[in-house]
């Protein structure tokens, strides 16, 4: 069972179906907590769009210290300011109709395995939330999903020491996983399976 620290910068909690995700449990809280919790207690961080990323890099050596122990970080967003080794700031792409905006499900990857184009490409029939540029992955990455004829990388995961650096370019991703099945909520407990620890 993967333990994670779910953490906020707004007055809202996490999702409502977060409790409902089995085979995990979330301690939600403020980001405020990351400068006090006992980080090794977790196998992974989330952290969402809204993220205060000045803030977070005041805790840089923390969360660096977290991935080279084994933990993960999930960051959702544009980077700003970059808090973490590997990560840089997020470029825009040339928006020039519906195939700036196509998604592609890269293969080779059990993440986002049962994934299509299209489940992640269109919401309620429109395309252009899931993603509109890149926060580029660093050397050694591997790229999960892309945008447009470019193929700019989206999703992508990057070794950090023992742990995983796993990067969302745009609004926050579980919402989307949720919505490729939200009676069962397996795809969204498949990714969480993911930033299991295998050792403590």
């Amino acid at each position: 069972m993967g333990k994670f620290l779910w953490l906020l910068n707004t007055p809202d909690g996490a999702p409502k179906y977060v409790d409902d995700i089995g085979g995990h449990t979330f301690d939600v809280a403020q980001q405020p907590v990351l400068e006090s919790s006992d980080l090794p207690a977790y196998d992974g961080i989330v952290l969402t769009m809204h993220s205060d990323q000045k803030h977070l890099q005041s805790v840089s050596s923390r969360l660096e210290s977290f991935l080279e122990g084994g933990g993960s970080v999930v960051f959702n967003g544009h980077v700003a300011h970059p808090f973490l080794t590997g990560l840089s700031p997020f470029r825009p792409i040339v928006q020039n109709g519906l195939e700036s905006f196509r998604i592609h499900v890269e293969a080779g990857h059990a993440l986002f395995d049962g994934l299509t184009s299209d489940d992640l490409t269109f919401q309620r029939g429109v395309a252009g939330f899931y993603s509109r540029g890149t926060n580029p992955p660093p050397e050694g990455a591997t790229v999960l999903t892309t945008i447009g004829i470019d193929r700019a990388p989206v999703d992508w995961i990057a070794p950090v020491g023992r742990g995983k650096l796993f990067v969302h370019t745009g609004n926050d991703l579980f919402s989307f996983l949720h919505r490729a099945d939200p009676e069962g909520l397996s795809v969204l407990k498949q990714f969480f399976s993911h930033f299991e620890r295998s050792i403590r």
